[in-house]
């Protein structure tokens, strides 16, 4: 039977949104300066809105640049503006202008882009949005493995001073965290301790990771995971510690290996300690159009991120550790 650290109970999926919505019916009753800038999208929490502050709404229209102008002008004069857009928009239209009027004056202006995965296809199933926030100065990057994570980043996302985007992907994980389970923004959590490899992943992956430990102990294998809800910055104590104590790591993204969670926990690791790492996420290509059911998800068997593959991918990592003879505690 698979023993998981403290704060953690596995229980049945909610949705990342859900998490996001009662965080942010927290913020607007805890910062009254705040405003919800919207991109034809709806808000969280937008019922309270209209019924209670109806003058903190921003409607931008599928104008997505021009949105991140408007919050950078708001956040100057004081206020907290909270974008929420889809990710292939918010940023995909909007990257200069976050870059040049959000973050260059490192403004304090929060960004949530939904990540669309399965019939919507290329267009909006985004697998670069990691990678191509990662690289911005000035931008912490949050991406949380479940509801309760979800509600708790929200807030600390509020409470930060600077510009912050927080991923909110589509699919369904599984309730991972307790209620008192504590985030903190550019903190890992260790799920689970294991001696024989570190699976470390983000966001949804956290669930298939779970999954994978299943397959993995019929194979008494000891394996570990990290949970990485926050992007940028990266923990870097957490993923060297793992390094040291197992010599084989594998991370898990529900996105691009460039320039992704992948990449980041490489660099660490060139720097700092020899341990052997396989990285489990999109290859260098576009999503597509698939079928998304609560028996198959076929976007997760074409881009090989299902908790089988991240099992093999375990083992791959595992045997390269042996083969090279990397020291481990």
């Amino acid at each position: 039977m698979v023993k998981f650290n403290k704060y953690v109970e596995i229980g049945p999926g909610a949705p990342i949104m859900a998490g996001a919505e009662a965080g942010m019916l927290k913020v607007v009753n805890k910062y009254p300066n705040v405003i919800a800038v919207l991109e034809d999208t709806g808000a969280l929490a937008i019922d309270w809105f209209k019924k209670n502050a109806p003058n903190r709404i921003v409607e931008c229209g599928i104008a997505e640049a021009n949105a991140a102008v408007v919050a950078a002008g708001l956040a100057a004069e004081g206020f907290r503006p909270f974008i929420l857009g889809f990710t292939f928009a918010t940023v995909g239209r909007a990257y200069n202008q976050i870059r040049q009027s959000i973050l260059v004056d490192h403004f304090n202006v929060k960004m949530v882009g939904r990540e669309m995965w399965g019939e919507m296809g290329i267009s909006h199933n985004v697998v670069e949005g990691i990678g191509s926030l990662r690289v911005l100065p000035n931008l912490v990057v949050i991406n949380a493995a479940d509801v309760v994570e979800s509600e708790k980043a929200f807030v600390a996302m509020a409470d930060y001073i600077g510009p912050v985007f927080f991923r909110m992907e589509s699919q369904l994980p599984y309730k991972i965290f307790t209620a008192d389970y504590p985030f903190e923004i550019g903190k890992a959590y260790a799920i689970k301790d294991g001696n024989d490899a570190t699976i470390i992943a983000t966001g949804y992956m956290v669930s298939e990771a779970i999954k994978a430990i299943d397959i993995l102990e019929k194979d008494k294998l000891d394996v570990g995971i990290i949970n990485m809800g926050t992007l940028k910055p990266l923990d870097e104590d957490a993923i060297i510690d793992a390094a040291k104590k197992t010599g084989a790591i594998v991370t898990a993204e529900a996105g691009s290996i460039i320039g992704g969670l992948g990449e980041g926990v490489g660099a660490i690791l060139a720097e700092n300690v020899s341990a052997s790492l396989v990285r489990v996420g999109i290859e260098d290509e576009f999503s597509q159009s698939a079928r998304i059911t609560p028996a198959k998800d076929e976007l997760m068997i074409l881009h090989g991120l299902t908790a089988e593959n991240i099992a093999l991918s375990v083992k791959e990592c595992i045997s390269k550790r042996d083969k090279l003879k990397l020291h481990r505690k």
